[in-house]
């Protein structure tokens, strides 16, 4: 007995039909069967996004410098992503509504069993809701699921389709893999069925309807053609969606050395002020020390002058000769009596008593600048400028040690911006080269593919290469057509 096995994925669903949350206006629907459908697996799809990817966003999170560069809710990001599908749908079906009624409950129980083994066989398309409908015409089974691969770089945990097959081992790309994907699932529900319908044989079946051997083959031939050329081009645009994404990534990479370093430029400002500041104040205090050296060494010549004029040890003071006073003392009869006695004075020439006063001026001189010098002391005030200068000077030997630093540190950033400059024309050859092979490959259709690659970047707010090298193409034969 010939059957056909249906095995359909799409990016769309509704699980309000596969869950029978609403069954009006749907025909095909038996209500007195209702009973007989298998529900299998029902969870929300955000808290299977938690399960299978929180751990990886936390991680990514921590990692981000920026809070605009996070990731706040992974399932809304997805979801708003016009490129990536937060999830696929698979239906599943043997044969067709017309097959023999008595080979319902065999299809049934086949379908069953590839239910309960298709998330061990399909370890990387995670479940979150699965029911096999008994209702209808035919058996089939409802799958969604949502495909998830691990990644290297970035965020570790990823949603996608094609990685999640290949890490499972599933060869080739794009179509080819879905395609080789299906052979093998078709191929495991073949054998299910074969364990309860001893007579069946799988038919060869192209847009609903059998075939003979012959046309089979022809269709098969056409279909090969027709997929490698579907995947030639999505592998064209794979490439070319791969070059933008470095390229933004490149682009974001030296936004962020740019602003480094004109932190780093604002920062070497700032310690060149406050070496200049510092600068400016060990001036004052050199100047401050200059002067009162300048003091210290004109009082201390003033004593060393005074100091000279006494004497360093004790000595007698010359004089003339000692005072001598003659008394008189009259009498009544003869001559007076004339006596000549020594006072305690002492007679000094005019040379002596000179010598004497400059001693005696020069000694009340030190006194009193000793007792200004013990109110005002210049030495104290020196040392206390010299402690104070020290400290400036070390505060600004590792301000000047800073600026050094920050000056490497903008010459590495440099380096890093050049480098990045670099790439990033490396990439706009890239993206030459691909516009041309692009061109040439799409002809007709490639005004269409442009619009389409003009509505992303334009969404994604990045700079649109590839329209940029049109422009150039049209300005050169502009060019040309004024020439002739």
């Amino acid at each position: 007995m010939l059957f056909s096995i249906s095995f359909n994925q799409s990016h769309q669903s509704s699980l309000s039909h596969n869950n029978r949350g609403n069954i009006h206006g749907n025909p095909g629907i038996d209500p007195s069967r209702l009973e007989e459908n298998i529900y299998f697996v029902q969870k929300d799809i955000r808290s299977v996004y938690k399960d299978v990817f929180q751990e990886a966003v936390d991680k990514y999170n921590e990692k981000q410098k920026r809070n605009d560069r996070k990731i706040k809710d992974y399932y809304d990001k997805i979801h708003k992503d016009e490129k990536t599908h937060e999830q696929r749908e698979l239906v599943v079906a043997i044969g067709e509504g017309k097959d023999d009624p008595k080979y319902r409950e065999a299809k049934k129980e086949a379908l069953k069993q590839y239910a309960e083994a298709f998330q061990e066989r399909n370890p990387n398309l995670v479940v979150y809701n699965m029911v096999l409908h008994d209702d209808e015409a035919n058996p089939h089974l409802h799958i969604n699921y949502v495909p998830n691969f691990e990644s290297s770089r970035g965020l570790t945990r990823r949603v996608g389709m094609d990685r999640a097959l290949q890490q499972q081992g599933v060869k080739g790309k794009g179509t080819e893999l879905i395609a080789n994907w299906r052979t093998l699932e078709t191929a495991y529900i073949e054998e299910l069925a074969k364990e309860h319908i001893p007579d069946f044989e799988r038919a060869n079946v192209g847009s609903h309807k059998y075939m003979k051997v012959r046309q089979y083959k022809e269709y098969a031939e056409m279909k090969s053609t027709v997929e490698h050329q579907i995947y030639e081009k999505e592998m064209q645009l794979e490439v070319f969606d791969h070059h933008m994404q470095y390229a933004e990534e490149k682009v974001n990479e030296l936004q962020m050395v740019k602003i480094h370093v004109v932190d780093k430029y604002k920062e070497l400002e700032a310690v060149e002020q406050q070496v200049k500041s510092e600068g400016e104040k060990l001036q004052l205090i050199g100047q401050r020390y200059i002067e009162l050296e300048k003091k210290v060494k004109q009082q201390q010549e003033e004593l060393d002058s005074f100091a000279d004029q006494v004497p360093n040890e004790p000595v007698k003071i010359p004089f003339l000769r000692k005072e001598v006073i003659t008394e008189v003392q009259d009498k009544m009869f003869g001559k007076a009596e004339i006596t000549k006695k020594q006072t305690r004075n002492y007679v000094l020439s005019p040379e002596q008593y000179q010598k004497l006063t400059k001693q005696v001026n020069a000694a009340v001189t030190i006194k009193k600048d000793y007792e200004r010098l013990k109110k005002t002391d210049f030495v104290k005030e020196n040392e206390s400028l010299k402690v104070h200068a020290e400290g400036w000077m070390e505060e600004n030997r590792t301000l000047k040690r800073e600026k050094s630093q920050l000056q490497k540190e903008v010459r590495v950033l440099n380096s890093e911006i050049n480098s990045l400059k670099a790439r990033i024309e490396g990439l706009q050859a890239n993206i030459r080269v691909l516009y041309e092979q692009t061109k040439t490959m799409f002809k007709e259709k490639f005004k269409a593919f442009r619009g389409i690659i003009k509505n992303e970047l334009d969404i994604k707010g990045v700079d649109n290469q590839f329209e940029q090298e049109h422009k150039k193409e049209i300005n050169k034969h502009r060019g040309f057509d004024m020439e002739r």
